[in-house]
């Protein structure tokens, strides 16, 4: 029996001894408190972990010595109610240790009942999870960015098919305006488009709240003197643009290629977001991810540009005349349709020129059909000058005229065809050695409604009056209104 005894009691002292070798070695920090929450003993982990050893803390309070500038509140307040409730609690935490490092655990709050079932103390065991906090911010993190990039990837489809859409340079102008404030909202921008002369580009759309230059020398950009995209503020060995203001703010300079050739230059400029809030790698991720987002809209416009120069070529095509440039009868019966009726609606004044040239059979007998097509582009060209927008001249055929006059009445339509008709025979034109014979032209000129409201009237109207300035001798200006009088002669 005594035997028995004594091997409990060594049993016991060995039990105490693996207890004590654990709480020594264990790498969780455990820490015990009495009932008013000061602090009696902590285990050799509490004070690797933590930097506070039991000497210097034994008697503290335990409320706010491992708080930080971070700790959230409300895992505080769950502690602090836990204790008072005598509960079992589990909650992460962000703790510092006595230099103030963060430290995020896993702390577990436990109340200790002697054996008699009274409350003597509270114990909490805290877990180091900061590895794992980190990977699962670094999760969180990478799950953002990729939801940001299928955001931005939707958008860019939104934009890529209003792009496709645009008809003109114009409305892809708007598209652009309004899509690149959307996509990358922290820039401000400008799409630059090469002028004829191809040594300056033109500010033709820009976003955001910098004053923009209106042109820019293809010479000052790296981008475009390099020919290929240029990144500002993200390298070491790096030189600002001489068309950019100041060397702090970083940029990129993205080239607009269309069929293969530069055509133009989108700049998107980061000063808006605050750098000094974000470390260098921060910094360097973020325009990391919007250079690759800035290069997919420079390829995307670039080819709605592409997109939109073909379209503009190919309906160049179908609604212009090859010889003189000027709108075909195809685009004068449309035009001419429409404007019959904002004439109807908003009540506008609408007249409408037919013109012949006066024997242009002449030019093709006596001097060849290279004679004639020289004629005939100088009419075009005349007409160019003197019929500018809204007024717009076509060519019907042969040597057939036509020229719709949106927004101006009878007399002066009479007017201006009289203003072309001088204009006309005061040409002088060099053909082989010797000049080609006097130009002349004879016009009807008729106005909406008197002539009827339909483009086949007004057109019969107004070749009717021609065909009188052809009986009266030609080389004048018959009105299809009034008995149809006519104004100036040979």
């Amino acid at each position: 029996m005594a035997k028995t005894r004594d091997d409990k009691a060594d049993k016991a002292v060995e039990y105490r001894r693996y207890a004590e070798l654990t709480l020594r070695h264990i790498l969780d920090a455990v820490l015990i408190t009495d009932l008013a929450n000061d602090i009696v003993w902590v285990n050799t982990g509490f004070e690797r972990m933590f930097g506070h050893r039991l000497e210097n803390i034994i008697g503290l309070p335990a409320r706010g010595l491992l708080d930080g500038p971070e700790t959230d509140p409300d895992a505080r307040d769950k502690v602090l109610r836990a204790i008072e409730g005598r509960e079992v609690l589990t909650v992460d935490i962000l703790h510092y240790s006595a230099t103030g490092e963060p430290i995020w655990v896993d702390k577990t709050l436990t109340p200790i009942f002697d054996e008699e079932g009274n409350h003597t103390n509270h114990m909490s065991i805290n877990r180091d999870i900061s590895k794992r906090r980190k990977m699962e911010e670094k999760t969180r993190e990478v799950m953002a960015n990729e939801e940001q990039r299928q955001h931005e990837r939707k958008l860019l489809s939104q934009v890529s098919e209003w792009l496709y859409s645009a008809k003109s340079l114009e409305e892809l102008l708007k598209v652009v305006q309004k899509s690149m404030h959307t996509l990358i909202p922290e820039s401000e921008g400008q799409l630059y488009i090469y002028s004829n002369s191809r040594d300056t580009l033109d500010l033709e759309t820009s976003w955001g709240d910098h004053a923009p230059q209106k042109h820019i020398d293809a010479e000052d950009c790296w981008a475009l003197r390099r020919g290929r995209a240029y990144s500002y503020g993200t390298r070491a060995i790096e030189f600002p643009c001489s068309h950019v203001d100041g060397e702090d703010t970083p940029y990129f300079c993205l080239p607009i290629i269309a069929h293969g050739e530069t055509i133009g230059l989108l700049h998107l400029a980061f000063s808006a977001f605050d750098r000094s809030i974000m470390s260098r790698k921060m910094v360097q991720t973020f325009l990391q991810q919007r250079w690759e987002l800035g290069l997919l809209c420079a390829e995307q416009i670039s080819l709605a540009v592409a997109n939109v120069q073909l379209r503009q070529e190919l309906m160049d095509q179908s609604v212009r005349d090859p010889l003189t440039s000027l709108w075909n009868r195809r685009w004068f019966l449309d035009a001419a349709h429409k404007e019959i009726g904002r004439a109807r609606r908003q009540d506008n004044a609408l007249s409408l020129i037919s013109i012949d040239v006066d024997h242009f059979k002449k030019f093709n007998d006596h001097h060849g059909h290279d004679a004639g097509d020289i004629v005939l582009r100088e009419v075009g060209a005349l007409m160019r000058e003197v019929f500018t927008p809204p007024l717009a001249p076509c060519r019907l055929g042969g040597e057939e005229f036509v020229a719709l006059l949106p927004g101006l009445d009878h007399a002066a339509a009479l007017e201006i065809a009289e203003t072309f008709r001088i204009a006309l025979s005061e040409l002088e034109l060099a053909y082989g050695d010797g000049k080609l014979p006097r130009i002349t032209a004879s016009a009807g000129v008729t106005s909406y409604p008197a002539s009827g409201e339909h483009v086949a009237d007004m057109l019969k109207h107004a070749d009717l009056a021609l065909y009188r300035a052809k009986d009266q001798g030609r080389n004048r200006v018959v009105s299809a209104l009034a008995g149809a009088g006519q104004l100036a002669a040979e």
